[in-house]
């Protein structure tokens, strides 16, 4: 017999075994996905002072930090793992998934932009972003900030669009330790700054050729903020306000858009960030956006409840939250981690990013809520 034929015949015999009294669902019992619950707060610093505060001398102090952070995140999200699987997945959301997306936003004011191919090759070796000056390199930007010691630190981040068009995309560790204190444990002295590039002139010192934005108000997932779930929950969104001669960020520099909900693999994907440090590299300072290209993978394909997003990228610290983007410029996840060994050292170029789906999609319509 032939496998249609088989098949057909395996269908036949399983529909004559269904009782009688079973009945098919209606459209109204289907069941409706719950949109998760996602925490908000707010940056209250007055913005002169927080552009004020950032010196070359904190700025470089954050850089350094960015390296000792990285296998602090990468312990961290090894253990939830293991924690995760130990339970079998408990607590985790088995509902329809939520979907989201959004096309990207090109920038008002006429710029260089730089051609996208249909295609990508893969390259996991990252490379310096040829035109970082022009749309749509200077989407991406630095972010930096202070935790609750006062400690300077950076993440990458890009602008995303949005009600309001002020809005920042980032991974959830990078305004918030995750560590279930809510709306006030969200980061200090948030700035963002778009194209963000070493000073040529003084060394050691940045430029903002697109201005510096400061963080007004943050939304991320409950699923991080409460749980600091590496798996589903790091990500998160802020918005800025305008510094003086400019209108909005998604006008000034655009804003990529974005396919929340829709799987973890994918093809032709664009990474970038502001790593200081990669693995097997010596040449990445924290200044310099670098790039990486290719397919992005489920990263553990026979565990459902494990769709994170893996990539392979040898940009380190300093990249998280920067996006993982298509070919059509739309945000499908945000770095987060990486893998290390017991000695802390990273072990393999794999970069991941925490499932850009239901939480995302919370956190995309919370902050679109806000505005």
């Amino acid at each position: 017999m032939s496998r249609t034929r088989s098949a057909a015949a395996a269908l036949l015999l399983s529909v004559a075994l269904i009782p009688a009294t079973l009945t098919t669902a209606t459209a109204a019992e289907t069941p409706v996905p719950a949109v998760p619950d996602v925490t908000t707060g707010k940056q209250t610093t007055d913005p002169q002072k927080v552009r004020d505060f950032w010196t070359p001398e904190r700025v470089a102090r954050a850089l350094a930090n960015e390296k000792k952070d990285q296998a602090g995140i990468a312990r961290d999200a090894a253990a939830a793992r293991a924690a995760a699987e130990a339970t079998g997945g408990k607590g985790k959301s088995s509902a329809p998934r939520l979907t989201a997306e959004a096309p990207r936003i090109l920038p008002a004011k006429k710029t260089s932009v730089s051609a996208t191919a249909a295609d990508v090759p893969e390259m996991p070796v990252a490379q310096k972003v040829p035109f970082p000056q022009n749309s749509p390199a200077i989407i991406v930007g630095k972010i930096l900030f202070i935790d609750d010691a006062g400690k300077e630190h950076g993440c990458s981040g890009a602008s995303i669009a949005a009600d309001g068009k002020n809005t920042v995309w980032t991974a959830g560790h990078c305004v918030h330790p995750g560590d279930g204190r809510g709306s006030d444990g969200f980061y200090d002295l948030v700035l963002f700054i778009p194209g963000y590039k070493e000073s040529l002139d003084t060394p050691g010192d940045y430029d903002a050729p697109w201005g510096e934005w400061v963080a007004q108000s943050f939304v991320a997932p409950q699923a991080w903020t409460r749980d600091k779930d590496y798996d589903e929950g790091d990500m998160a969104a802020f918005t800025v306000e305008a510094p003086t001669g400019y209108t909005n960020l998604a006008d000034t520099v655009g804003a990529f858009g974005y396919r929340f909900g829709y799987g973890s693999d994918w093809s032709d994907i664009i990474d970038s960030g502001f790593p200081g440090e990669g693995y097997n590299r010596a040449d990445m300072d924290g200044y310099t956006q670098f790039y990486c290209t290719g397919d992005v993978v489920d990263a553990v394909d026979w565990y459902p409840l494990d769709n994170r997003l893996e990539m392979n990228c040898d940009m380190g610290a300093g990249a998280s939250g920067g996006p993982m983007v298509t070919t059509e410029g739309q945000i499908v996840g945000a770095n987060s981690h990486v893998d290390i060994d017991d000695q802390d050292q990273r072990i393999n170029d794999h970069l991941y990013s925490s499932d850009h789906g239901g939480q995302a999609v919370a956190v995309i319509n919370a902050i679109n809520d806000a505005n």
